[in-house]
């Protein structure tokens, strides 16, 4: 009686476990336990020995839950996937765009190793010949500082004969502008200069330095043009320099005019030395090659920053790891259960006794865990 009521126990359990929603690993594995508790093998003969009775090869609970252990995997992989599906969908719509920015990025590579070899091959065809050092702060500073003061006395010039404050500040800065530009010029008589130093026979040069032979020519072409360009510049700065003499002169006097006029002059001057003692041809082709490079890296550096590429790529390492950490969830299921199968047979050693034989193989088909069982993705 007391068997029949047992089986009808364990048969409405399994109805209703058919009948009811698949619930999650997690979840299932706790009713499982739960299930073991309860469990109770019915005694048919005492066991002789505290071995195992050998004259079976398992018992049903011991063939049920091998089967429960199986499916900790494939269940707890399923359930890795559910999860990580919402992801894994927002991955793949981004999917178009990744491919785009990643094309992008790959078309864009031959663009960028182009410009590093150019810088590379400037550097060593042309860094022996480069003479300026340092950058060019220095040389906007002083070119500020002189725009800056000639700026002032044009200024104050403008005020005193009447001009609005506004107005006259305006009109000092360009004078004073046109003053600096006016010495620029001493930076294409260097140019010419160190281009007579350095010509050689084209025949001399070296096969990086052939991509540059027009810096190894010599000035042989533009000083009628240079001309040109000085009588200009000259024509400039005496310009400037008589209207600031001419306005200083009319409201203080011919010394303070010509003093304020020689400034000017004094400026762009101050400019031509300047320019010429920074210009270097050299630098600036390899100041111009490096400039490229950095600018190429920028824009390879913000191509791979594209946000769908990136946000794909997140996406797609998330769902992995929850795969992969339902993977490892479902071994250790497949471990649970088989603990609690031992579990079972512990409480019960009147019919399985306290342990296998000593000398006995285990259960034909069997493979041990620990020697490369469990679930794989």
């Amino acid at each position: 009686m007391t068997t029949m009521s047992t089986h009808q126990n364990r048969l409405g359990l399994l109805v209703r476990r058919v009948s009811s929603p698949i619930p999650g690993p997690s979840v299932a594995a706790l009713e499982q336990l739960q299930d073991a508790e309860q469990i109770t093998l019915q005694r048919v003969d005492e066991a002789a020995a505290v071995a195992k009775p050998g004259n079976i090869s398992g018992t049903w609970v011991e063939q049920e839950y091998d089967d429960l252990e199986t499916e900790q995997a494939p269940s707890w992989t399923a359930a890795g996937i559910e999860t990580a599906r919402p992801v894994e969908v927002e991955a793949a719509g981004l999917q178009p765009a990744a491919d785009a920015a990643e094309r992008i990025v790959t078309g864009h590579t031959p663009v960028l190793e182009a410009a590093a070899a150019r810088y590379v091959d400037t550097q060593e065809a042309l860094a022996p010949f480069r003479r300026r050092t340092g950058g060019k702060l220095i040389h906007y500073a002083i070119k500020g500082a002189l725009v800056l003061g000639d700026a002032v006395g044009v200024t104050l010039l403008g005020i005193n004969i009447g001009d609005y404050p506004l107005l006259a500040g305006l009109m000092s800065v360009s004078a004073a502008t046109a003053a600096v530009t006016a010495g620029l010029v001493g930076a294409e008589y260097r140019v010419l200069q160190a281009a007579d130093r350095r010509a050689c026979d084209p025949d001399a040069l070296t096969e990086k330095q052939k991509p540059f032979r027009y810096l190894f020519t010599g000035a042989n072409f533009g000083r009628s043009m240079l001309k040109l360009v000085t009588g200009i510049s000259l024509t400039a700065a005496a310009l400037i320099a008589a209207a600031i003499f001419a306005g200083r002169a009319e409201i203080e006097g011919s010394l303070v005019g010509a003093l304020y006029g020689g400034i000017a002059l004094a400026v762009a001057g101050a400019s031509f030395i300047e320019s010429f003692m920074h210009a270097d041809e050299i630098a600036d082709v390899i100041d111009g090659s490096a400039k490229a490079y950095d600018a190429e890296i920028a824009r390879h550096e913000r191509l791979a920053a594209s946000s769908p590429w990136r946000t794909q790529l997140e996406r797609r390492a998330d769902a992995d790891s929850v795969i992969d950490e339902h993977i490892q969830r479902g071994e250790a299921a497949g471990h649970r259960i088989r603990a609690t199968k031992w579990g079972i047979l512990r409480r019960n050693p009147g019919v399985a006794g306290h342990g296998p034989a000593a000398g006995v193989p285990g259960p034909v088909g069997r493979t041990d865990r620990t020697q490369g069982g469990g679930g794989s993705r």
